[in-house]
């Protein structure tokens, strides 16, 4: 990827990661925020309602009292019908005077057996003599159902007991009930005494009126019990849930608003059942409570679906009492929608979003732009850098800044300059092939097929003894230039320059091609025409003529660094190339110019023109070699090179034969038409000295080097 790309790539997933980091913070801190605020507004909802329950308690309280405190019990026990007739007119006085939906007496069960009084219920301590529903008609099995209820009955027991007045909700049948349990005296002027202490005891608490209490609770006898129950029922839960107000006295904020607008639900349960609910659907009420009692805390969160509209409702569940919150005593749940009021928020995460794609667009692009500045100047650099590995190393690139990219560029042309110092000893192409395969730098070698060529010049020593050093230098160089330009332009490898000869390899790994012996011909036609040009310069300017022998074999070499610990030379070694300088060193007896082994010409094939010249034993061969002469190249077409091919091809298989006499003849006419032709020459002395009787046709032994080999 694209160094532009992968900044473009870092903005927008460091803008992406960033924007959605301070989001999901945003979005969980208001959301914990909100939830914290309706769970205050549930609670405070949850003592409005306790403290609604409490007000009709002492509503109810204070609608009986009167009633009570003109209670003369004592008196009902001589009157006709026995006391319960009696008190059921009481009882139906006390549901309309505190508008409840039930009343209850119950009398202690010697008094009550003294006064014929009929039970509804029975206990141990005390009897309920009466009960009632208000209504015109009454109903004897609801009654008796209501009078042995055993949360009435515990209630009863408990005013009874402790001689207080007792507010609690129960359950009743299926229903929660507001229940009010006070009290009743012998007589009216006792009854008083208690309302007055028990109220001196709520306005002003303190050890006077303690103790004024309990002196009732263990001097003042105890007839019975008063109690009125109201049912809260969906209609009454339906009242007393948080609405908006219709009209707001004061100016709010727009958070305050929207909590104000979203209304508080509450569900009255006990045990698994929802008895009543502000919701609008009963099975939404009994969805809630599963939903909190599930969790198992008094907090709890649950998506409910209500009037067609789907969102999540935070719940607090809360205990009717002072007492810890239970989920084994009746209770109720207030629930309020959050979704309404994160709103703002959703609103909020919105423009952030937007803002976030734009700034991400605008950073990348300002990102893709700064890439693209250093990138095109990083651009340079690659170029160079691969022009270096190509082997061109006369590359620069333009230092035009002082920060990171232009101390890059100083750096590389120093290493320009060092590799072009570096280039004068060592050849270019091995250059590219250790930044090819690193593994070359190591002592790790290995066997190739490949191509040697040696070249050498004839009658270097008498040369030098006639020249200055100065020139000798000079035109030894111009020589060496030229050899080695043809060299290069086929792919060799410039291994070394030996005095005046020159050793050229091609093949692994080198090459990374097949056509090795084919590449060598062509360099060594080459280097020989360039020879023959710089004489004619030479010529001249009245300089000595260098006239080289050049030799080519090919076979299985070994490749790698050769020398010491400190000084190696990358090189090849074998008896390819112990061949390619034995027939430089017989270019010499044939009088050709470049000779060719036959592998050589089977790999080079039709690529060039040969003529097999002799077969040569090598010192250390027990077969003789076959070689050949290069006399050109298959893509250019000589007469001569025809003609030499096939009249000493003749002359040759004749010898071969025996035929020694017409042999001699073909080559004298052919030494007619090309007197300079060496081997032409060679081969004709051979025959007239088989036919003087002076020699056999034997092979020609190559026991020495013709040319140096010191590496």
């Amino acid at each position: 990827m694209s160094l532009r790309y992968k900044a473009l790539a870092a903005v927008l997933l460091l803008v992406t990661a960033v924007t959605g980091s301070v989001l999901w913070f945003v979005k969980q801190r208001v959301e914990s925020n909100t939830a914290e605020d309706i769970r205050n507004d549930l609670a405070v909802d949850g003592l409005r309602l306790k403290e609604k329950l409490h007000s009709e308690a002492d509503t109810a309280r204070a609608a009986i009292g009167p009633t009570i405190q003109e209670m003369h019990l004592e008196k009902y026990k001589g009157m006709d019908g026995g006391i319960k007739q009696n008190l059921d007119a009481d009882v139906l006085g006390w549901v309309k005077q505190s508008h409840a939906d039930f009343a209850v007496a119950a009398l202690d069960r010697i008094f009550a057996e003294d006064g014929k009084a009929k039970a509804l219920h029975k206990e141990k301590d005390w009897w309920i003599v009466a009960c009632g529903t208000g209504k015109p008609e009454p109903d004897p099995v609801l009654e008796a159902r209501i009078a042995s209820t055993p949360s009435v009955n515990d209630l009863v027991g408990r005013t009874i007991a402790r001689i207080r007045t007792v507010t609690e909700v129960i359950v009743v049948g299926d229903e929660l009930c507001l229940a009010v349990a006070v009290p009743l005296f012998g007589e009216s002027t006792t009854s008083q005494k208690f309302f007055a202490a028990e109220e001196n005891l709520e306005r002003r608490p303190g050890p006077k009126a303690a103790e004024e209490m309990k002196d009732f609770q263990e001097n003042w006898p105890v007839y019975g019990c008063a109690m009125t129950l109201t049912v809260l029922s969906d209609s009454w839960t339906l009242r007393n849930r948080l609405r908006k107000p219709e009209s707001a006295t004061v100016e709010r904020t727009k958070a305050e608003e929207a909590r104000l607008s979203n209304v508080i639900y509450q569900v009255l349960y006990t045990g698994t059942r929802a008895t009543s609910t502000s919701l609008p659907q009963s099975g939404v009420a009994l969805e809630a409570l599963n939903a909190a009692r599930a969790g198992g805390a008094e907090r709890f969160s649950v998506p409910l679906e209500i009037s067609g509209r789907r969102e999540t409702y935070i719940g607090l569940a809360l205990s009717f009492d002072d007492r810890a919150f239970s989920w084994d005593r009746p209770g109720f749940l207030a629930m309020k929608a959050i979704d309404p009021e994160l709103g703002p928020l959703h609103d909020l995460l919105v423009a952030m979003t937007s803002f976030g794609a734009i700034f991400a667009i605008l950073g990348a692009a300002l990102a893709y732009g700064a890439a693209w500045l250093v990138i095109r100047r990083l651009r340079t650099l690659q170029v160079a850098t691969e022009k270096v590995r190509a082997g061109d190393f006369q590359v620069t690139v333009p230092v035009d800044s002082r920060d990171e990219v232009g101390t890059l560029a100083v750096a590389f042309n120093n290493m320009i300059k060092g590799l072009q110092a570096l280039g004068l000893y060592t050849d270019s192409v091995l250059a590219r092939s250790v930044l090819d395969n690193p593994e070359l730098l190591g002592n790790k070698a290995a066997r190739h097929e490949g191509t040697v060529m040696f070249t050498d010049i004839r009658n270097f020593t008498g040369i030098t003894e006639s020249m200055d050093a100065s020139a000798l230098t000079a035109q030894l160089n111009e020589y060496f230039s030229a050899i080695g330009e043809h060299v290069k332009k086929e792919g060799g490898y410039l291994d070394k320059f030996i005095g005046d000869a020159v050793m050229a390899f091609w093949g692994a790994p080198f090459l990374s091609t097949q056509d090795h012996a084919a590449r060598a011909c062509r360099a060594a036609m080459h280097c020989m025409r360039a020879a023959s040009e710089l004489r004619r310069q030479w010529e001249k300017e009245g300089k000595p003529l260098f006239f080289q022998r050049i030799g080519v074999a090919t076979g299985e070499v070994v490749v790698g660094n050769i020398g010491s610990a400190t000084k190696k030379n990358f090189t090849v070694i074998g008896d390819s190339v112990n061949l390619a300088n034995r027939l430089e060193g017989a270019s010499k007896v044939y009088g050709t110019e470049i000779l060719l082994d036959e592998r050589t010409v089977e790999l080079a094939g039709n690529a060039i023109l040969v003529r097999e010249i002799d077969e040569i034993v090598v010192r250390g061969k027990q077969q003789p070699v076959r070689v050949f002469e290069l006399v050109g190249l298959a893509a250019e077409t000589s007469t001569r090179a025809k003609r030499l091919m096939d009249g000493y091809g003749a002359a040759l298989k004749r010898y071969r034969a025996g035929d020694f006499e017409s042999a001699k003849a073909t080559l004298v006419e052919l030494r007619k038409s090309d007197p300079e032709d060496g081997p032409s020459k060679w081969l004709l002395g051979r025959c007239e000295e088989v036919l003087s009787g002076k020699s056999v046709p034997t092979p020609l032994q190559i026991t020495k080097s013709y040319g140096p080999l010191k590496p």
